[in-house]
């Protein structure tokens, strides 16, 4: 099977929290990079620390039309990235799922998942 014939392998991001980061006074035209891994410590924007992971931030620039607040998504799974659409509501028990049935579960505590499992969002305890 050809390269452009394969299916993409979705990444799993860690959830950094189930519901949105409501920001205020964000400049209207400012450029932005949203976080799509959920590792980083400047949630909900990027810090970098998807590197080696896989992911990679979203370029967002903020409307030119100004709100009051922004409701921006902290679980990684919405479908309107990077605002919040909800998913999280119904998460919590999916990402159980997902992780109690990740294919690489026995490689979790080994070196082959240091930051992130990519299949399924567990992330290691530090």
């Amino acid at each position: 099977m050809a390269v452009s014939d394969q299916a993409k392998e979705r990444l799993c991001p860690a959830v950094s929290q189930y519901g949105p980061a409501n920001v205020r006074d964000l400049e209207p035209g400012k450029k932005m990079k949203w976080c799509t891994c959920g590792l980083s410590k400047t949630q909900p924007w990027c810090d970098g620390a998807h590197k080696g992971t896989g992911f990679k931030s979203l370029k967002w620039i903020v409307p030119e039309k100004p709100q009051s607040v922004y409701s921006i998504c902290m679980c990684k799974h919405t479908q309107n990235p990077p605002f919040c659409d909800a998913t999280h509501t119904n998460l919590p028990a999916a990402v159980e799922q997902t992780q109690t049935s990740c294919p690489g579960r026995s490689d979790h505590h080994m070196r082959a998942c240091p930051k992130l499992c990519t299949k399924c969002g567990w992330v290691p305890d530090f």
